[in-house]
Order: structure tokens, then sequence, then C-alpha cells
């Protein structure tokens, strides 16, 4: 066995059994000691209750191992509800790589009733007091807070993003797990800590499709690995990326992104008057870098109301077709909002889009009010939603033909992987990935409908990416903003470079989010005070992070007097000079691939963050202080392999910094780019 895996060994145990200090599996004959009881069905009885099986309760088990001892079988027969035929089949493969790789099938299930779930494998383990958990399902992907308060019940994060996560001992071994789906079926992930805080146990949950008849054979479609390691979250990218860039999403992505050369978004709403000029502005002023814009507000309806009913424009369809024109004369990229995944249940023509709907388990529509000022239900479309897609695609239609460059995409990334129960539609009830395939489906619609027309949508996501040429990552490049108190991670960067644009921040200027005038007034803050004085750090940091990250950066709501008014000089002249620089180094940080970040060392300092988004009333708003680096840093190679560090200096006094040997001060509110040797 290769010295590495050896290395990277570490005790494995599952529910139910006993932990064993000094114990390494360091073959898979050692890794199966302890790993025979690891999993749980999930079915519910005539009453609704939920109800599981596990090892503990079957009557037979037995196991066997290849001569090479890298592959095993194990079995499990009998169980008092399921009868004496039902049997569980788990194989096992010890990989080159250092995986155990295992896959989980069942047969004889006699019951009425489905199995619902199937958690596997299901590991526990000894757990550092100072853990972290790694969640890759969500956004660019985040580590929970240093001062986590575990919980001992099962904790349930759901898998949108990439399809690995990770326990980080800092003092001891890390544990990494994936599910490897190429087809993206709706899963889970499942952790809770013992009540001594002394052992994790963590699980996988495969949703499993839910046929009008009980079917007496199934199991977990794809691969599930665990492996132990030493690292952090970078080292958990690094196991995953090999096989993650060679699934299609990634393979068909195309070699060209249209994007490559955005070298600064700008987020403006409303009307034609408060959007166009100062993007204008702002693309003369930042020369050979280019500019793009993401429109919202464009529409005649109030924001998060009325969808789908986007259309007319604002202004009406002259004025905006217009000004579309008058911006891409200039060579500025313009997209604008639609919301392409919800549609209104209290507009006037929800009667069409019902039948359509995505339904939680009870019956009731899944819908979110996300306007807290009217309070309109907006209910989710499931993927096989003709007449939704239809309604899409025609407005899309529109667009393009106003000479856009391209279209965002709203919740298409982040918000198409929950539960169907809607007993109306073809596909089968709950698990499956019926809203991967639907969606799928529009977006290649699209593209054949509206050729050379760019799609984004929100967040990044693989089982869209190679239909999508970008994905906003608002959420984590400002997680600050919005109240996240987890540190967040440029994990989707680390696998998936070069190829897909990753864009966005929320980042205000003078700390002041739009206001849609069509909105009730009564509801609009009275006490606006000079934000970017009483949060000085706030915008830098969100709007050089992403830099850092090998991300695209993008200004918010940006007003005549921030380019005008000499308070604003020293904020309006930094994000010039982040277009600059990202623009002369997109060799690295949008060709390039993303090296460990370790060994970096500067100065920290408590930095406050003023947590507002535009539906955040004024009684509501709070603060939240986060330690961070006055630096921020990201290490970088070209293609042609040569390789620098970046650096971000948010504060405004120069700051001193330390990388693998070298060292240095960088100016207050720069950037600099350290070569490094090949």
């Amino acid at each position: 066995m290769q010295e590495h895996i050896r290395q990277q060994a570490e005790d494995f145990i599952t529910q139910e059994t006993q932990f064993h200090p000094g114990f390494l599996p360091v073959s898979l004959e050692d890794f199966l000691q302890c790993a025979d009881q690891g999993w749980k069905l999930v079915w519910r009885d005539n009453q609704d209750a939920a109800q599981s099986i596990t090892p503990a309760a079957m009557r037979h088990s037995a196991k066997t191992l290849s001569a090479d001892k890298r592959q095993a079988t194990l079995t499990w027969k009998g169980h008092p509800d399921a009868g004496d035929n039902f049997t569980i089949t788990v194989d096992w493969e010890f990989t080159d790589d250092g995986r155990f790789a295992g896959k989980l099938r069942y047969d004889g299930w006699p019951g009425q009733q489905h199995i619902e779930e199937i958690h596997f494998p299901v590991v526990s383990h000894d757990f550092d007091i100072a853990g972290r958990f790694l969640h890759t399902g969500w956004d660019m992907g985040r580590l929970s807070p240093k001062d986590h308060v575990w919980s001992k019940t099962p904790i349930r994060y759901e898998q949108c993003s990439m399809q690995f996560n990770a326990v980080i001992n800092p003092h001891g071994q890390s544990w990494y797990f994936d599910t490897r789906d190429p087809d993206w079926n709706i899963k889970f992930a499942e952790l809770s800590i013992s009540a001594d805080r002394m052992k994790f146990t963590y699980a996988p949950v495969y949703l499993c499709p839910l046929p009008k008849t009980a079917a007496a054979a199934g199991g977990v479609p794809y691969v599930c690995s665990v492996k132990p390691y030493r690292g952090s979250w970078y080292e958990a990218a690094q196991i995953y990326k090999p096989w993650a860039t060679q699934q299609p999403w990634a393979v068909n992505r195309p070699r060209k992104n249209p994007l490559r050369d955005i070298a600064m978004w700008v987020w403006n709403r409303g009307r034609v008057e408060d959007v166009v000029p100062t993007v204008e502005r702002l693309q003369k002023d930042c020369g050979q870098a280019k500019v793009a814009l993401d429109w919202y507000w464009w529409h005649s309806n109030p924001y998060d109301t009325d969808y789908p009913n986007f259309w007319p424009p604002r202004d009406g369809v002259e004025a905006f077709q217009a000004a579309v024109k008058r911006l891409t004369d200039q060579g500025i990229y313009t997209q604008v909002y639609v919301n392409s995944v919800c549609w209104d249940m209290d507009t006037y023509n929800w009667h069409e889009g019902v039948a359509g709907v995505v339904k939680k388990r009870d019956g009731a529509p899944l819908a979110v009010a996300f306007n807290r000022y009217n309070h309109h239900r907006l209910a989710w479309m499931c993927g096989e939603a003709e007449a939704y897609q239809d309604k899409i695609s025609e407005l899309i239609g529109r667009l393009a033909d106003s000479g856009l460059t391209g279209q965002y995409l709203d919740m298409i990334g982040n918000s198409t992987f929950s539960p169907c129960y809607n007993s109306a539609h073809r596909h089968d009830l709950g698990g499956g990935n019926y809203h991967i395939r639907g969606y799928r489906k529009l977006l290649e619609r699209l593209r054949a409908e509206n050729p050379g027309y760019t799609l984004t949508t929100e967040s990044v996501s693989e089982p869209y990416m190679d239909l999508c040429d970008g994905g906003i990552i608002c959420s984590s490049s400002s997680y600050e903003h919005t109240g996240c108190e987890a540190e967040i991670v440029p994990l989707f960067t680390a696998v998936y470079h070069g190829r897909f644009a990753a864009f966005g921040t929320y980042a205000f200027p003078d700390g002041i989010p739009p206001w849609d005038p069509k909105w009730p007034d009564q509801d609009r803050w009275q006490n606006e005070k000079p934000w970017h004085k009483l949060y000085p750090e706030q915008f830098f940091v969100e709007m050089a992070r992403p830099v850092v990250w090998g991300a695209q950066p993008m200004v918010c709501h940006i007003r005549p007097a921030v380019q005008n008014d000499p308070e604003f000089a020293a904020i309006y002249q930094f994000i010039i000079d982040t277009a600059q620089f990202y623009n002369d180094h997109r060799d690295f940080l949008f060709d390039g691939q993303m090296l460990s970040p370790d060994g970096f060392a500067c100065a920290k300092k408590e930095v406050q963050f003023l947590v507002r988004m535009i539906f955040t009333k004024e009684a509501e708003a709070r603060v939240i202080t986060s330690l961070l680096p006055c630096v921020l840093h990201g290490c970088w190679q070209a293609p042609d392999g040569r390789k620098a560090l970046f650096l971000a200096n948010y504060t405004a006094e120069p700051q001193e910094w330390r990388f693998h040997g070298k060292k240095g001060v960088i100016q207050a509110r720069a950037y600099r780019k350290i070569d490094l040797e090949r």
C-alpha cells in the first residue's frame, strides 16, 4: 500500500460501534472491523410515523474479502419487521487514492410502505471540540463558526452546489465524505455531535423515489466515499477535484466563456435614468477594464411580486430597448433579472401555474413570501412544469430581441433541489432528479431559441454549469452583510476554475440598499446615516474578497454621488482599481488554478458589518463583528505554469505580510501580485 495512504488512514467507526484509541485502518480488512454497522433505512408505518432499520436489528451477517483484500462484500439478512428474506448488501473498495468507496443495495422488502431514505455510510469518529464542519451544499462553501454550539440531534444539510463535505479536526485527522452521483439525485447530509462532544456522526442521505407501488429492491445508485486526511478545506477540495472535473458538467463546458473579459459588474436597479448613466461613467473611468450591468427592477411589477409577469419594462418598450442599445454600443455587457423558478400565488394568473407547483410532503405548496412589504407568496415550479417553462421561454425571447447581451435566471442554480410530492405530476414522488432534468431542458431550450445569448444563474452549481456561463455568489462574498456568522471559503473556485464565471457581492458604496418605489413608502428607512464612515472597512472587504478568490468583482447600487462627491473619492477609486487589477491578471484570476493558501501570515483586526438587506426593516438592522486578516490573499497558477500570490489590503493603513520566506508591505486599500517560483 502506498505510504501516503498509510499516513492518512485513521480509525473509522460507525453508528453503534465503539471507538478504540490507536486503531488505524490501514487496509480494507482493518477498516471492515469497525465498518459493518454503517447504514440506516427509513420507512413510515401506517400511522405515518418514521421507522428505521439498522444493522443491529438484522438477524444474520456475513463478510467476504477479495484475494488482494482491496474489495469486500458485506451482507445482512432477516429482520423482525421485514421478514427472513430481507437482505442488505454493501460493497466496499479501497481505492488507489485512499478512499473507502461503497455502494448499498437492498432486496426482499415486503412492506406496502416505501423505503424513503437510505443513510449510507453512517460514520462516527472522535471529534475535536474545536472541530468544524465543511459544507459544500450551499454556494461557494462554508465552515461552521468556530464557536458553534453543536447539536446532539442530526442537522440536515441540503446538497445544492457540490457533493462533498468534511469534518475538520484541527489537532488531528480530518474526515472527507462525498457522493459521486453524475445524475444529481436529491440528497442531504446529516451531522450530529455526541452529548459529551467527543464524537461526531455523519451520514449522506439518499432520498428515494416513491413510485405508486413500493419496490421490493432498491439502493443508492451512486458510490459514496470516505477518506481520512490531514488538512482543511483546500485539501478536501483537492480530493474531490479529479473526479468532479471529469464529469459532463465540467467536460462539456464551452472552452471559451463569453464572460471572461468582464472586470467589474454593476448591480443597479430601477428606471433607465437611475441605472444607465452611472454605468456609462464607470466604463469610461475604468478604461480598458470591461464593465457589465446586471439590471434589476427593469420590469413593470414590484420586485418579488407578480412573477413570472415581468413584461413590459418599467419605462416602456421603446425606452428600454433604446437604453440597452446605448449600453451595448459602448461595449457594456448587459443582462436583466428574471426569476426562473417561482410563480406568484397572489397574482392575477396563478390559476395558469398552479398545476406545476412543487408540493411538500403535507400537500402544501412550497412557497415563500420574500417580499416583506406586500407578503406575496412565491411558489416553486417543478422541473416538469411545462406551462411555466413556456412563459419563461416567451419572456426570454422578448428580452433577447431587445438587444441584451445575456440573461440572469434567478434561483435555478440553488433552488431546484427540494423534493416534490405533487401526485398530479408524472415523476415519482420524493427523491429523484426530475428538477435537474426539467430545468436543464429549459436551459437547453433557451440556448437553442436564442443562439449566442449568455445565461447566468444564482449561485455556483455543478448540474447547470455546462449550460450556464456564470453564477452570482453575493451571499458568499458578502456573507457578513447577510448576518451569516459561518466562515465562507472559496471551495467552488478551488475545484472548478477557468471556464465558469463566479461573480457578485452586496457591496453598497454608501451602505444604502436600493428601494423600489413600488413598495409601500411607510416601510422605507427614515434615518439614513453615513454608513460608509460608521463601518469603514465593510465595502472594501466585500469588494476585494472575490478578487483573491478568483471571482469577478461587483459594485451594487452605484449612485451619482459616489462618482461626484469628494466624500466618496477613495471608495470610487477603489472600485476602479479593483476593475483594472482584475483585468490585468485574468490569466491567473479567471484562467488559472487555485494553489494552497496555507502559510500566509499578517495582522488581524475586528471588522464591523452592518447586517442590512433590501427587505431589512429599520428596527431589525444589527451589527456583527468578524475577526479578519488585514490582508486578504489567494495563490494562483496561470495555464503556462507561472505562480503568483495575490494580496488585497482593505484597511486604511499599510500592512505587513509573510508567505513562505517572502515578506513585504502592501499599501492601504491596494492590491498586489507577488510572483512565485514555478
